[in-house]
């Protein structure tokens, strides 16, 4: 591979096809034409003598070197973005790139109105992408330079964090479940039977479970659950009862039938953090985003941390 020949717009280039891996999507990221992008591709081929992406089916696949490209080449462009934006000031206004937010579906639920309208105003220009949080999260901030919400106990470690929200939890029952009827007590709340959210799906106990053990009682857990909105339809339907956060329980709670009740047990409330990468600590356009997350878990009603 001639390296002297190779140039930034190259890089740019292998990223977005690599990621894309579609022609017309990748050349909409580039801002080019989907037959200049196909000239790139071509370009790209020769200098890694390698296809680089094949035909299977209607759609393209990576080949094992262009996996193994993906990496080094979001690491390359976020570099140079950053070698730029040494000593520049960010202005959000003009900004015509992305933002990147990784949460679960819950949070974006009720984060993401109130930051959509917040990016339209001060960011109009700038495209918001949301992922689906994954396990690797430091991985994800490492090579995409993105904002991670997520709860303090699954933050990784290597990854710089700040409290953004405090979510207490309450207890969610369909309307006219026998439990809406009559005293609301812990051993009634103990007695039904229950649903658990395990992210892992590797426990049928939680906290809930301790609290509950220390006045000597104890819940029957008859599904298991790994996220809070697979648990919704379950409540929906049926007479069993979970235990969710207050801001998910209470917007899911306006369009079902829904009723939200105190938890009978004293609780530890829920802190959601925003992490990111350490090389993203001072970059302006970073510290720019988490004040916008900031305004917009204050603008969505959540609770300070």
């Amino acid at each position: 591979m001639n390296f002297s020949a190779f140039d930034l717009n190259h890089v740019r280039a292998l990223h977005y096809l690599l990621e894309e891996a579609h022609v017309a999507r990748a050349a909409r990221k580039l801002g080019i034409t989907p037959a200049a992008t196909s000239n790139a591709l071509r370009r790209l081929r020769v200098e890694f003598d390698d296809p680089l992406l094949v035909r299977s089916g209607r759609a393209l696949a990576r080949t094992p070197l262009a996996e193994a490209l993906r990496g080094p080449a979001r690491e390359v462009l976020a570099a140079a973005e950053r070698l730029f934006e040494v000593g520049a000031p960010f202005e959000p206004g003009t900004y015509d790139g992305e933002l990147v937010v990784t949460t679960s579906d819950r949070v974006a639920e009720v984060l993401l109105p109130a930051l959509d309208r917040l990016l339209a105003e001060r960011a109009p220009r700038a495209s918001l992408s949301v992922r689906t949080v994954t396990v690797e999260v430091e991985a994800f901030l490492r090579d995409h330079g993105g904002i991670a919400v997520i709860p303090e106990f699954s933050r990784a470690r290597g990854v710089r964090a700040e409290a953004l929200f405090a979510d207490d939890f309450v207890c969610v029952l369909r309307k006219g479940h026998p439990l809406t009827k009559g005293p609301w007590t812990v051993r009634r709340f103990a007695g039904a039977e229950h649903i658990l959210v395990a992210p892992l799906a590797s426990s049928h106990r939680g906290v809930v479970d301790d609290r509950l053990a220390e006045q000597g009682l104890a819940r029957r857990v008859t599904r298991v659950v790994t996220s809070f909105g697979l648990a919704v339809p379950l409540l929906v339907a049926s007479d069993r009862i979970a235990i969710l956060p207050r801001s998910f329980a209470l917007a899911r709670a306006r369009e079902l039938d829904l009723v939200v009740r105190a938890a009978p047990l004293d609780l530890p409330a829920l802190e959601m953090q925003m992490a990111w990468h350490p090389g993203h600590e001072r970059d302006p356009k970073h510290v720019w985003f988490r004040g916008v997350l900031r305004d917009a878990a204050r603008a969505s009603g959540l609770r300070p941390p």
